[in-house]
């Protein structure tokens, strides 16, 4: 009797996209890392306030060498799929994660991401709308809802008390888990089809 093969575990790189208002971001984003893990996932934490990127410069080579590039770079590539956290400032997203944007393309395309965001007294929607366009541009898929907290839904020591956002958070978590794989597998298998039109726009990736 022939043993079934177990599929590996979804992979999932969950990002805390700010240099500013960390503990409320990195603790909704750690909610929903928590929630994939949960679901079976192996979860990364990007922390963009400890991965230092160089200020993304357009037309050159010269970054790609750098090594938290090289890191950020390696670790969107292992994975199916993001948790990406953002700050709504100015109502759009956060420089940090634009920047981490900057400097990827072909590791998110086919790829699937969940979006969180931190704000004062807003909705976050812009900041949200904002990350999921640049995830859309990179060729990426995105979920067909989100979760945002405002400074309201946090204790004074960065607790996340709102138990509806934790809620979200947690099934934006294993939505992500659940789905990214299935995503970044029909993706491989459409690019496999090379460069004709038969591939979809995963041939643009052949």
């Amino acid at each position: 009797m022939t043993r079934a093969t177990r599929s590996p575990p979804p992979r999932i790189v969950a990002v805390s996209g700010s240099m500013g208002d960390v503990h409320r971001l990195r603790r909704l984003v750690e909610v929903a890392a928590e929630a994939a893990r949960e679901a079976g996932a192996e979860v990364r934490l990007i922390d963009l306030n400890e991965v230092r990127l160089p200020l993304f410069e357009n037309g050159t080579t010269a970054q790609d060498s750098h090594p938290e590039v090289l890191r950020i770079r390696e670790a969107s590539e292992w994975a199916d799929g993001f948790i990406l956290g953002t700050p709504e400032y100015h109502g759009n997203i956060g420089g940090a994660l634009k920047n981490w944007f900057d400097f990827h393309y072909p590791e998110l395309a086919g790829k699937l991401a969940a979006v969180v965001a931190v704000c004062g007294g807003t909705s976050a929607e812009l900041s949200i709308a904002s990350t999921k366009a640049s995830f859309h541009a990179c060729h990426g898929f995105t979920l067909p809802f989100n979760v945002f907290a405002r400074d309201v839904d946090f204790s004074p020591e960065w607790v996340l008390v709102n138990d509806r956002v934790r809620e979200r958070a947690r099934r934006l978590g294993r939505d992500v888990a659940r789905y990214a794989p299935v995503l970044r597998a029909a993706f491989a298998q459409a690019r496999g089809l090379g460069k004709g039109e038969e591939s979809g726009f995963a041939g643009y990736h052949a």
